[in-house]
């Protein structure tokens, strides 16, 4: 699960760590918008910062740039830059990737200039339609980078599909094999099984005639138990499984067979096959304390 996680935050360092962004992408002519640079480097990484003129493409003027601010963690720094621009020619105006190094550049923006026409000396109309530009209006090399920028993202979008696959086929294969993970706040297993067996044990269930309800606790009990002493999923699992996953756990013939008793009498009792003495009634609480104590692992908890 780590690896997915590591994946997961290369791709997104990967795909976030340098961008540029508009406040928006489309503009009537004259009216002024941000333009956001932002890029992290490693601490010793080497970059270049773009040096701006009076434009950033063609008829896309500045008219404002703002301080590059620098940001420093334990082992990157981010630096940024606002630039104020604006456009006084309708069209469609592709603003290239800036490059930093080899290996940083951000993404390509489409920023689309609309007109404004007077229809009379006293009143001005806004139409706000996008002039949307054609192959013709851009070279060859702004195509390339447009068409590109598009592969990027497609490709981008395809690889958080399939870490999103990946990360539910993990999820779903662990809680098919029964992995139990170990939580952060812990009490030993053995002392939160010791401690139900013995509030059972006050209750006095199978004093007053609640037989079934006594089995039906001593066996949860002890499924849980060995779940997480064990781990594997004990309460889902038959008793002649649990049987077989303690044998191949090598526990003790004499301990497994009085694991049997308990789970094989309460499966008993519970399906109404069957019924007990007060003496097996004693012994099975016995018993279930003695299984516990011979296999505890003192270091060994679960979550509180």
């Amino acid at each position: 699960m780590r690896r997915v996680i590591y994946i997961f935050l290369f791709l997104s360092q990967l795909s976030f760590s340098q961008t540029a962004t508009l406040d928006t992408n489309s503009i009537l002519i004259g009216d002024q918008i941000k333009l956001n640079i932002s890029v992290e480097f490693e601490e010793n990484e080497s970059y270049s910062w773009p040096l701006f003129t009076d434009t950033v493409f063609k008829k896309v003027e500045i008219l404002k740039k703002g301080e590059i601010i620098e940001t420093k963690t334990e082992t990157t720094k981010v630096f940024s830059q606002q630039l104020t621009i604006t456009s006084f020619d309708s069209g469609s105006y592709y603003i290239p990737p800036f490059v930093f190094n080899e290996n940083k550049k951000t993404n390509g923006l489409l920023l689309n200039v609309n007109t404004i026409i007077i229809t009379d000396s006293s009143k001005m109309i806004d139409i706000s339609v996008p002039i949307i530009g054609t192959e013709e209006d851009f070279t060859e090399e702004e195509l390339s980078e447009m068409r590109k920028e598009k592969w990027n993202i497609f490709f981008i979008i395809i690889a958080a599909l399939l870490l999103y696959l990946l990360v539910y086929y993990l999820i779903k294969k662990y809680k098919k094999e029964g992995i139990i993970l170990k939580p952060k706040n812990k009490i030993a297993a053995h002392i939160t099984a010791l401690n139900k067996l013995q509030n059972l044990k006050k209750e006095k269930l199978w004093q007053k005639g609640e037989l079934k309800e006594y089995y039906s606790e001593i066996s949860t009990i002890i499924r849980e138990y060995t779940e997480l002493r064990f781990g594997f999923n004990a309460l889902e699992l038959p008793t002649s499984d649990i049987l077989l996953k303690l044998t191949q756990h090598k526990i003790e013939e004499e301990i497994i067979q009085d694991v049997g008793t308990i789970l094989k009498r309460s499966d008993n009792i519970k399906y109404a096959k069957g019924f007990s003495m007060e003496e097996e009634n004693k012994q099975t609480m016995n018993l279930s304390v003695d299984f516990i104590k011979k296999t505890k692992i003192e270091n060994h908890a679960v979550s509180k």
